[in-house]
């Protein structure tokens, strides 16, 4: 029902119950004409219908906005400056530097780094939606780059929407052409919206040398030993450090709003102190790679199956020997059964076998005999491809399958059904094929 053929109702509702009148209504109710509660439905439907008026704009209640008073109003709030500019009024905050120490030669070293010469420049928002709407505003803006072992802290605050055209132009000074950006699920959310601001604003969005997101990074690195991938997860689990008791980051828009229709400060400080802790957490989780995998002395300590994914992400970049060494050091211990170390030998062995170091790769395979599972039966499986078709052993190959069928048997319960019925039917088509080569192999 559109909106005037419901006005047209409301209208013939309220003159019903004016003609009928209380004392009808009564009367209807003792003889029994008419429903009593269908008459009480209409008085609810037409009470409701009086009750909504139009929407009341909410710079009515506040008052004529003042962008000046605003910015010094969150200035002293932060303990920053009210900086005016040619298009308006923004928030400039410089927090003490920490200490964080960073080996940039060694960090350059690992998959998807930047050159030790290019800049860094960590950045964090907080916005006033969660969603990338075209209404979505960044009110703070976090970052923080390297001064020699420092690492500087910078907040540029908006203290009203309309003065966001002096905010992008500080974020633009701040961000030189040739640094890269380094954020936390920054390149789908954060830098885009920045962009879309900049744009809305009639602006160009500021150059830079490159975009590493630590999301990504982390995601491929280290999601198999995290309950999840949130920055503050990675910095329980990963950093080994916890918070104070921290805002969550679905009522921080409703904060901002606070503020700007005339609500206190306060708030908008504890903020602060979040964007800083999530910018400073992006500098440590750099720290954190080049101290833990930058170089190869360093990884023996790193858990095996970190070392598994880095030696993906060498290989996809084609970088094949610092790949290998990576797997060498997360093969080490296969006698012990931990699968991430089986893992690893079978992902050496593979990559072995690639790069044609056949000999090399046997002799992983048959160090993956005793792993737990089915991975034992793999082990078999791949000895016997050795034996068959390298060695031309036929002997030998049906040998390796026998061993294989028993590794199956005794790993039953140990999970990676999808591996053993792979492997079940591999062996039933192999055994067959060796069946018929022995029965016309020569006495």
């Amino acid at each position: 029902m559109d909106g005037t053929r419901l006005q047209r109702r409301l209208g013939d509702l309220r003159r019903e119950r004016e003609a009928t009148g209380r004392a009808a209504t009564a009367r209807a109710e003792r003889s029994g004409e008419g429903d009593p509660d269908i008459r009480r439905a209409i008085d609810s439907i037409v009470a409701a219908a009086d009750s909504f008026g139009p929407p009341q704009p909410v710079w009515r209640d506040i008052g004529p906005v003042d962008p000046a008073a605003l910015a010094r109003r969150l200035a002293q709030g932060l303990d920053g400056d009210a900086i005016e500019t040619p298009r308006g009024w923004y928030v400039r905050r410089e927090l003490r530097p920490v200490y964080l120490p960073v080996d940039r030669y060694r960090l350059a070293g690992l998959p998807g780094m930047p050159p030790p010469s290019t800049p860094l420049l960590c950045l964090d928002t907080e916005t006033t939606g969660l969603g990338s709407a075209a209404g979505t505003v960044a009110f703070l803006i976090g970052l923080a780059w390297w001064e020699g072992d420092r690492l500087r802290l910078l907040q540029l605050a908006l203290p009203d929407h309309s003065e966001e055209g002096a905010l992008l132009d500080a974020l633009a000074a701040e961000t030189p052409g040739n640094a890269w950006l380094v954020t936390y699920n920054g390149r789908s959310f954060d830098w885009p919206l920045l962009e879309t601001r900049f744009r809305m604003n009639r602006d160009r969005p500021p150059a830079t040398g490159g975009h590493l997101d630590l999301l990504l990074l982390v995601r491929r690195l280290f999601r198999h030993r995290l309950p999840d991938a949130r920055l503050q997860t990675v910095e329980r689990h990963l950093l080994r450090r916890h918070r104070a008791p921290d805002i969550p980051a679905s009522e921080i828009p409703a904060i901002y709003h606070s503020f700007l229709r005339g609500g206190p400060v306060g708030p908008i400080r504890v903020v602060a102190r979040h964007n800083a802790e999530d910018v400073v957490t992006l500098g440590r989780i750099l720290a954190h790679l080049e101290r833990g995998y930058g170089i190869g002395e360093v990884r023996r300590w790193a858990p095996k199956g970190d070392l598994v994914r880095l030696a993906r992400l060498f290989r996809h970049e084609g970088r094949v020997d610092e790949a290998l060494s990576c797997l060498e050091t997360a093969a080490e211990g296969i006698d012990g059964g931990d699968p991430e170390v089986a893992l690893a030998t079978v992902e050496l062995a593979r990559l072995l076998r690639r790069t044609g170091r056949a000999v090399e790769a046997g002799v992983a395979w048959s160090r993956l005999v005793t792993a737990p599972g089915p991975l034992a039966a793999l082990g078999w499986v791949e000895l016997a491809k050795e034996r068959e078709h390298r060695e031309r052993d036929l002997a030998g190959a049906w040998a390796a399958t026998d061993e294989a069928l028993l590794a199956l048997y005794r790993s039953r319960g140990h999970g990676q059904a999808a591996l053993r019925r792979g492997l079940e039917a591999d062996l039933a088509s192999r055994r067959a094929r060796l069946a018929r080569r022995l029965e016309r192999a020569p006495i």
